[in-house]
């Protein structure tokens, strides 16, 4: 359950924007913070129930983002491993070509989307637990566990609609919903709000953890990564 944005151009260089919807009974993310692969580093939050992550950024200026396609969801998978390590171990690659050469056998895996964005150029990962298809990033992205094409039409709208960046991914419409990007409902609800930007030698995360039931002010979270 998350909502992607993406844009790059010369004067921004590149902003990427996540929001990561979750069930409220699953632990609280823990903030980005830096991380050490042996052969460099990584800014990235941490899931405590999966011990992996949605979303990071390396020193490469790589920056991975996986949204679970749950319309696929259902398969029974012996051995099955956590989506989010996936993305952990790809901490290190430098380039998207690199990514795409790590993924081999996925058969462990429930279907999802892996995208990717690079100094190189970005790209982007289908799962459909079978298939691997490779394609071209789509500037909106979306996941819902609930009614997902409906979700994902009205979520585009208000994106087509002409919101974009932070007053996309903060907005609500007229009351939180399953339907907003960020959303609330009884059982789910948006966590955590990213905005990545890779500029000017560096990668610079704002991140906005949401209160329960999006009640009360968010808590802001900064950190910042030199480029090689």
């Amino acid at each position: 359950m998350c909502t992607l944005t993406w844009r790059r151009d010369s004067a921004r260089g590149l902003e990427v924007f996540f929001n990561r919807d979750e069930l409220k009974t699953r632990p609280v993310a823990d903030p980005p913070e830096r991380f050490e692969t042996g052969e460099g580093c990584f800014l990235s939050p941490r899931d405590p129930k999966g011990s992996g992550t949605w979303m990071l950024a390396n020193d490469h200026g790589l920056v991975l983002c996986l949204l679970n396609k749950w319309e696929l969801e259902g398969r029974q998978i012996e051995g099955a491993r956590s989506r989010g390590r996936l993305v952990w171990s790809l901490a290190a690659a430098r380039s998207v070509e690199e990514v795409g050469a790590s993924l081999g056998e996925l058969s462990c895996y429930q279907a999802f989307t892996l995208v990717g964005f690079s100094p190189g150029g970005d790209r982007c990962w289908e799962w459909d637990g079978e298939e691997l298809r490779v394609k071209e990033v789509p500037d909106f992205l979306s996941s819902s566990s609930y009614r997902f094409e409906e979700v994902a039409r009205a979520r585009e709208a208000c994106f087509r609609g002409g919101k974009e960046g932070e007053d996309l991914h903060s907005s609500r419409g007229e009351e939180f919903s399953a339907y907003t990007v960020r959303m609330n409902r009884s059982d789910a609800q948006t966590w955590s709000r990213s905005r990545v930007r890779v500029e000017e030698g560096m990668v610079r995360w704002e991140y906005v953890a949401e209160q329960p039931n999006l009640g009360g002010e968010p808590e802001g979270f900064q950190s910042e990564l030199a480029l090689r």
